[in-house]
C-alpha cells in the first residue's frame, strides 16, 4: 500500500466514524466575506503567484522548526503572498481545522485547506473553518466525483485549486474547465519530488488555464527551471517554514512571469 493509500483509507475511517460530522457541529462559523481572490492575483499579477503553506511535519519530513504561526500568516501576507495554504490532516500532517480556524482571521489572503478531500463534508467543513479554496486530488477521484466535488465547492463560492501529476490527470482536469490547475512535482505514491516534473507536464497544457507548480520549490534557481513552463504562481511550504527572514526570501520567488 502507498502513502497516498493509506492516507485516503483513514480519510475514509474518519468519515465513518463521525470525525467530520463531529467538526462540522463544533466548529465556530468564519466569516471570509473580506478575502481576496486567488484568481484575481493570478489573471492580473505580471508577477508569479506564491501560495504559502502552514505545515508543521509530512511523511517525508521531521519536524520543521516550531514557529508562532500567526506572526507566520502575517508575515507571509506582509511580504507578497497572495494566498496561504494551511493544511488539517492530523495524523500525517500535523494540522487541524482548528489551527484553519485560528489562522485564517489573521489574513485578508484567501486560505486553502490542504487536505485529502474524498466526501462533501470535508468540503463544508473546510468553508466552516475559514476557507475560501479547496484542493481536489485527481488522483484519488473516479471522474463523477471529482465533478460532483468540483461543482459542490464552486457552488459554495469557494476557488478549487485541482491539483495533477501526469498528463493523463492533466486531460481529466481540463474537462472540468477549471480556472486553477496544480502540478504536483511530489509522486504521493512514492513521496519524491522533482520540481523538473513541471516542466514536462505542461508540455501538454492548454492556455485559458492558471497554473501552480507545487512542492519541492527551495530556491530562486527552482524557480528560474520551471519559469518558461509558463506558470502563473508557485505553492511552498518547507522552504518558508524553515527560513529565518522572509523578507528577503519570499519577495526574491516572485519572478516576473514567461508570457506564452
Amino acid at each position: 500500500m502507498t502513502i497516498l493509500n493509506e492516507i485516503v483509507e483513514y480519510k475514509k475511517e474518519l468519515l465513518n466514524k463521525g470525525y467530520y460530522k463531529h467538526k462540522l457541529d463544533e466548529l465556530k462559523q468564519v466569516d471570509v466575506t473580506n478575502k481576496t481572490k486567488l484568481i484575481d492575483a493570478l489573471k492580473n499579477d505580471k508577477n508569479l503567484s506564491i501560495i504559502a503553506e502552514i505545515k508543521s511535519k509530512s511523511p517525508t519530513l521531521n519536524q520543521l522548526p516550531e514557529r508562532n504561526l500567526h506572526t507566520q500568516v502575517r508575515e507571509y501576507e506582509l511580504y507578497g503572498a497572495n494566498a496561504i495554504s494551511i493544511l488539517t490532516d492530523e495524523k500525517y500532517f500535523g494540522g487541524s481545522f482548528e489551527r484553519l480556524t485560528e489562522l485564517t482571521i489573521e489574513t485578508k489572503l484567501p486560505v486553502l485547506c490542504k487536505d485529502f478531500i474524498i466526501d462533501k463534508i470535508q468540503i463544508d467543513v473546510a468553508k466552516k473553518a475559514g476557507a475560501s479554496i479547496i484542493l481536489l486530488i485527481v488522483n484519488i477521484l473516479s471522474d463523477t466525483e471529482l465533478k460532483e466535488l468540483y461543482d459542490y465547492a464552486t457552488q459554495l463560492g469557494l476557488e478549487v485549486l485541482v491539483e495533477v501529476h501526469d498528463q493523463d490527470e492533466l486531460k481529466k482536469a481540463y474537462q472540468l474547465s477549471p480556472e486553477i490547475i496544480g502540478v504536483n512535482n511530489r509522486d504521493l505514491k512514492r513521496f519524491v519530488t522533482k520540481v523538473e516534473h513541471t516542466n514536462e507536464i505542461l508540455k501538454a497544457k492548454r492556455r485559458g488555464f492558471h497554473y501552480i507548480s507545487e512542492s519541492g520549490i527551495h530556491s530562486i534557481n527552482d524557480v528560474k527551471t520551471i519559469l518558461n513552463s509558463g506558470i502563473d504562481g508557485l505553492l511552498i511550504g518547507e522552504a518558508l517554514m524553515k527560513c529565518d527572514d522572509l523578507s528577503q526570501f519570499l519577495p526574491s520567488l516572485k519572478l516576473e512571469k514567461v508570457r506564452q
